[in-house]
């Protein structure tokens, strides 16, 4: 740092007024050190059982995770015991060290290497850790260069003088602090559940976590849509497990399941209710009490259960296969469908007061070629996993591996990212990283060339179909999509240059499940 930017910082450091502030400034600017990447910095918590978040840089305090203090041989709580600093060479080669620290290297993806430092309060007692990661040579570095050794220490002081401050005024509001810490420790383990489980670290990735909160207390039906792949039923099952209901989370195939059999699958069979039927049997519906009904691939339900399926929506009433006696189940209906339902409507072959009835509320997971910023934190997620289940030591991906898999169109979506890196990861030796060679097979199309020729092949299609009405729809709703992507998503001016009320283009977007803004 030149002279100046040193006295800026020590400026700034010393005008801060509480600890979160303070560190995260500290992080910030520690960052900004060129082979740095990002940091955390934890707090031992009063009950001395846990590291507390109390900032970040790349991941926000929020989206960090808790760390026991039973983690012996997690990096930072050994940091904080033994009041010595711990510089890791790669993060990728501790395994079965907590599920704290795997949790925290989801979140702190970018570099190789991770440096652990005690910070002391006035008596030299150990009261939290700055985490930082990066290259390892690079992290040797800025331990070694006076300006931030003297930086780190001024920063340490300044953190114990605002912990003395703050610790005078917490016991102050300790009852207090205790009674809001009870009102939001819900919330916020749905927070951190949601974070932890919807790999991404892009404003998509976030905002699909933002809305998947939200949608979670809710009783309305949700209809969840996407390509096969993108993880529809992974989102439902996070919803579910993020909402306040106790029940269970009932998954049901509707593809999977044969048509003779899905009736009593969903709502069970008395004694002798059918040829096989030797028992009676509990309906999947009876089993979601209270609890979730996830069905997936919705838009395979054969056509005369779908009347049934709406009779049990409106009025939380079944009967069981070979009974008469109705019965009653109290569940969140979550479904999902890769399936374009409005085009199954207009074609009757899905009902239209069932389709208006499972979409009150709607969540579109995009493909993973509209979001190639996740796909490093994704594939060390699927790394992770990797070493875990398998007692493996796969060291991470090369710079390279990675950037072939951003450039490459994923049809398969995650699911497929999920395979190639599995497959990657067995070939690899222990120890070291998954190299390009080991991904030679990916054919790579730019972005833009891929685009224009599912364009022109959808208009080969539309020049040769059968189905006037269809294809009137099929362009409409591609000359749409392509329109809202010229003009970012806005409906007003999409709706100017289609010369059409921007309630009607509204409705279209709502149909056809069009990305869009009120703009």
């Amino acid at each position: 740092m030149q002279t100046r930017e040193v006295a800026i910082f020590v400026r700034e450091l010393a005008q801060t007024s509480s600890v979160g502030p303070l560190a995260a400034r500290f992080l910030q600017s520690a960052c900004a050190v060129p082979g740095l990447s990002d940091g955390a910095c934890y707090w031992r918590a009063p009950t001395d059982d846990s590291l507390q978040p109390l900032a970040g840089h790349g991941s926000s305090a929020d989206l960090l995770p808790i760390l026991s203090m039973e983690e012996l041989d997690n990096p930072l709580v050994y940091c904080l015991l033994t009041g010595k600093a711990c510089l890791i060479e790669r993060k990728g080669a501790l395994v079965d060290v907590g599920a704290g620290y795997e949790a925290l290297r989801e979140r702190l993806v970018e570099g190789d290497a991770l440096i652990a430092l005690p910070l002391f309060d006035s008596q030299r007692k150990a009261m939290g850790v700055l985490a930082l990661s990066g290259a390892h040579s690079a992290l040797l570095a800025w331990r070694e260069d006076g300006v931030w050794q003297e930086l780190v220490q001024l920063h340490e002081i300044l953190m114990a003088q605002l912990h003395a401050q703050q610790g005078a005024k917490a016991l102050a509001h300790h009852q207090r602090a205790e009674q809001l810490q009870r009102e939001v420790a819900q919330g916020r383990s749905r927070t951190r559940l949601l974070a932890a489980g919807f790999i991404g670290v892009g404003a998509t990735a976030r905002r699909l976590r933002e809305d998947m909160l939200r949608l979670a207390d809710s009783s309305l039906s949700l209809l969840i849509t996407g390509e096969t792949g993108s993880g529809k039923d992974h989102a439902a099952m996070l919803i579910h497990q993020a909402s306040s209901r106790e029940g269970k989370f009932v998954p049901v195939n509707c593809a999977a399941i044969p048509k003779d059999l899905i009736e009593a699958e969903l709502f069970g069979a008395a004694l002798g209710a059918y040829t096989g039927a030797k028992r009676a049997r509990t309906g999947l519906v009876a089993e979601a009490h209270g609890g979730t009904l996830f069905l997936d691939e919705i838009g395979d339900m054969p056509l005369p259960l779908q009347g049934t399926l709406l009779r049990l929506l409106n009025e939380k009433k079944f009967r069981p296969v070979g009974t008469t006696r109705e019965q009653t189940s109290d569940f969140r209906l979550i479904c999902a469908t890769h399936r374009p339902l409005p085009d199954m409507v207009r074609d009757g072959h899905f009902r239209e007061d069932l389709y208006f009835r499972i979409r009150q509320q709607v969540l579109h997971i995009p493909p993973l070629c509209e979001r190639p910023e996740d796909i490093p934190a994704l594939v060390s997620h699927v790394l992770l996993e990797h070493n875990r289940v398998r007692k493996a030591r796969v060291a991470g991906i090369s710079a390279s591996a990675v950037a072939r898999l951003q450039a490459y169109g994923f049809p398969g979506n995650v699911r497929e990212l999920r395979s190639l890196v599995l497959s990657a990861a067995e070939r690899t030796p222990p120890g070291k990283r998954i190299r390009i060679n080991l991904l030679a097979e990916l054919e790579v199309k730019p972005q833009k060339a891929a685009t224009e020729q599912n364009a022109q092949a959808a208009f080969e299609d539309l020049w040769r179909t059968d189905s006037l009405p269809k294809a009137l729809a099929t362009f409409e709703r591609l000359l749409l999509d392509d329109r809202l992507n010229q003009v970012s998503g806005s409906r007003r001016q999409a709706a100017l240059s289609l010369g059409i009320p921007k309630r009607t283009l509204a409705r279209k977007c709502l149909d056809w499940n069009l990305k869009g803004k009120d703009s």
